[in-house]
């Protein structure tokens, strides 16, 4: 007889008949997606304080500027990695140029988001708000 009090057990989050390669790739398209969902979230927090400070003095201006010139070269990096491991290097390298065009580097987040997504939930993995955690993989 089971407790009908016990929480639910989670049951294998890998599909069943998936190899350790496949594992891998899952597991980097984890680790990548969450990189860039990071990236995303720091831009929009970086654009905020741009936009709550404007009219500041030119040493606040000038920090925001470096500090959101780096957020933009990881998120350079964090996308060509994801794009790498879900379309290939070619479409990781345009991925990762498309950044620095403002609206259409967002389209590009969301597209290579979404395909990272739909690849994770192919394999059993329930994705979350900000992705899976590799280590649950």
């Amino acid at each position: 007889m089971s407790n009908p009090y016990q929480s639910p057990q989670v049951a294998e989050p890998i599909a069943p008949g998936t190899t350790s390669v496949d594992r891998d790739k899952l597991r980097r398209v984890a680790k990548y997606q969450q990189w860039v969902l990071y990236a995303l979230l720091a831009n929009i927090v970086i654009n905020v304080m741009a936009m709550s400070t404007r009219g500041a003095d030119v040493a606040v201006s000038l920090g925001l500027a470096v500090l959101a010139l780096a957020i933009v070269v990881i998120s350079m990096f964090a996308i060509f990695s994801l794009a790498k491991e879900v379309y290939g290097i070619g479409v990781g390298v345009v991925c990762a140029l498309l950044m620095v065009v403002p609206c259409v580097s967002l389209l590009t987040l969301l597209v290579v988001n979404g395909k990272a997504t739909s690849i994770l939930q192919q394999g059993g993995i329930k994705v979350g708000f900000m992705g899976v955690s590799p280590d649950k993989i």
